[in-house]
């Protein structure tokens, strides 16, 4: 089975995106049946989400030297993920989070991280104007992550 693992902090403005684009999944039915977990900024619950899981799709605001607030989606394998890219666990770098949690957890060999680049990260529960447009977008990803799409349910293609 596949889970999605909303990270972020909802408080502080576009680093909570990956906390509203779940929640609005949790509403949609498309993902009924589908385990979507709230991390938040918790090493150890992003991976008790993904543990025993086939596939993991992280949601996350993070900077990644776009120039704009841009849809990104990338899969992390370790030997070549961004040296520079934290995510929202603000603890420590994704990859040495991954790279000590195998073999003590069951983690999923496809992880794939989505979302936006951040473009205010202050106080507030509000998105910026600029990730809220992404929204939509960020989820109609998710949703072909996990063949969701009817375009893929059905076998055609975009």
């Amino acid at each position: 089975m596949a889970v999605v693992i909303g990270v972020g902090n909802y408080i502080l403005g576009d680093d909570g995106f990956g906390i509203h684009a779940i929640k609005r999944m949790m509403e949609m039915d498309e993902f009924k049946g589908i385990k979507i977990v709230d991390a938040m900024t918790n090493p150890t619950m992003l991976l008790e989400a993904m543990d025993g899981e086939d596939k993991a799709v992280i949601v996350d605001a993070i900077d990644i030297g776009q120039r704009d607030v841009a849809v990104f989606r990338f899969n992390p394998n370790v030997e070549d993920f961004p040296s520079d890219v934290m995510l929202s666990i603000h603890d420590m770098h994704f990859k040495d989070l991954i790279m000590m949690a195998r073999g003590v957890y069951d983690l999923p060999e496809e992880i794939v991280v989505v979302g936006v680049k951040p473009e205010r990260v202050e106080v507030g529960l509000e998105l910026s104007e600029k990730c809220m447009r992404h929204l939509d977008e960020v989820i109609e990803i998710v949703k072909r992550e996990l063949n969701l799409s009817p375009s893929q349910k059905k076998g055609m293609s975009c």
